[in-house]
């Protein structure tokens, strides 16, 4: 199979137009994405698409993970993605981008209007930006006598100035370095042209690997935390103070009930790891969303918002722990106080290891059969089921 070249993609897309080509908005998405540079998808299926992205639906959404944007095939690219994906969250992958990624990434954003959001886990300052510790550095802290398993805690926090002093001054150091921080992620957003951020929000999870949970515990509770979200919400988000700022997405997964009260506004979803839940999503993850925000935003706005995943890591192959469990979250509708409410959308974390799952004839009741021999094809029924005018 060739490699497939995104500017041969984007110039045909564009060139299309010439062609004339009346393909309609309705008709069926390319269901092998490797052959999309023989594909008669005309510049206004593109615009509808890109329009419908804009509209008011349940969204598809997933952690796109292994992203080089090269290979035999489109498995670690996103432009093999479903055209009706919404957003993806980049996990790992989006430092320093490299000349293929961005291609592939401008491909998809200026033909498919599709969004990548950098995401990474918010646990101790620093993370994911903090640069390596200079030589220097590094003798100083063997001159200091400090062992070596400090020496990257003690750099991180020389470098963003951050203190652990349980005093007033403290608070205050913890707080601006929370805010430097921020600051620091929405400057790699921009400088790459991405659309936005995911937080990984898990501050009562336990990890595989060390953490001091810094912007998370402290004698002031989440407050740092909080300074983190507040200062990233005045630069993207729904509480942006720039116009750019308002059409970058600020979505937070995990923990999304830490953040209480009017915290909540400054997130435009709030993104359930539901992973273990069986066939439907859990009812406690609802209402442990509407207790911590209730106060500050509706039932059915909270619902909007909601996005409730599958892991896909571990069960791809399936559709989710339980068979079609992506589908029937699909066609799950949030109840509250016996109300029914639609929710936010679907997605899947990993949702590169679907790339090549072969879909059953049935599962979960649901006809598989226009989504056989497909790449992500627990993925566009789902689209299907949510939006059913998309085929």
């Amino acid at each position: 199979m060739n490699i497939i070249n995104k500017t041969s993609l984007l110039a045909f897309a564009l060139g299309a137009l010439v062609l004339g080509s009346c393909d309609k908005w309705t008709e069926t998405e390319i269901k092998n994405p490797t052959s999309l540079v023989g594909s008669n998808k005309s510049p206004e299926y593109y615009e509808s698409l890109r329009a419908y992205k804009q509209t008011d639906h349940e969204v598809a959404f997933g952690w796109f993970s292994g992203w080089t944007g090269v290979g035999s095939n489109l498995q670690s690219s996103l432009a093999g993605l479903p055209d009706s994906v919404d957003f993806v969250s980049l996990w790992g992958g989006w430092k320093n981008p490299n000349a293929a990624q961005l291609e592939d990434l401008r491909f998809v954003q200026q033909v498919k209007g599709t969004k990548a959001l950098v995401c990474f886990l918010l646990l101790d300052i620093g993370d994911q930006l903090t640069p390596a510790i200079p030589d220097a550095k590094r003798q100083e802290y063997k001159d200091k006598n400090i062992a070596e398993s400090l020496h990257w805690r003690t750099w991180r926090h020389e470098f963003w100035d951050w203190s652990s002093a349980a005093t007033e001054e403290g608070k205050a150091k913890r707080i601006a370095a929370a805010e430097r921080y921020a600051n620091a992620v929405c400057d790699t957003i921009f400088k790459y042209g991405y659309d936005g951020f995911d937080l990984d929000a898990e501050p009562s999870y336990p990890h595989p690997f060390n953490t001091d949970y810094e912007l998370w515990r402290g004698p002031n509770g989440y407050e740092v935390a909080y300074a983190f979200v507040r200062t990233m919400g005045k630069r993207i988000g729904p509480k942006a103070e720039t116009a750019e700022g308002r059409k970058k997405l600020f979505c937070v997964d995990g923990e999304p009930e830490a953040f209480k009260g009017e915290m909540c506004q400054y997130f435009n979803y709030f993104i359930s790891q539901a992973y273990n839940d069986g066939a439907e999503p859990s009812s406690g993850r609802l209402g442990s969303m509407v207790r911590a925000f209730g106060d500050a935003m509706s039932v059915e706005e909270i619902c909007k918002r909601w996005i409730v995943t599958v892991n896909f890591e571990s069960y791809a192959a399936k559709g989710g722990a339980v068979p079609g469990q992506l589908l029937t979250f699909a066609a799950h509708k949030p109840v509250w106080e016996g109300v029914k409410y639609r929710k936010g959308g679907v997605g899947s974390f990993r949702m590169d290891q679907e790339y090549v799952a072969q879909a059953p004839d049935k599962v979960a009741g649901f006809d598989m059969s226009d989504v056989k021999g497909a790449t992500y094809p627990w993925l566009r029924k789902a689209i299907h089921i949510m939006n059913p005018i998309i085929k």
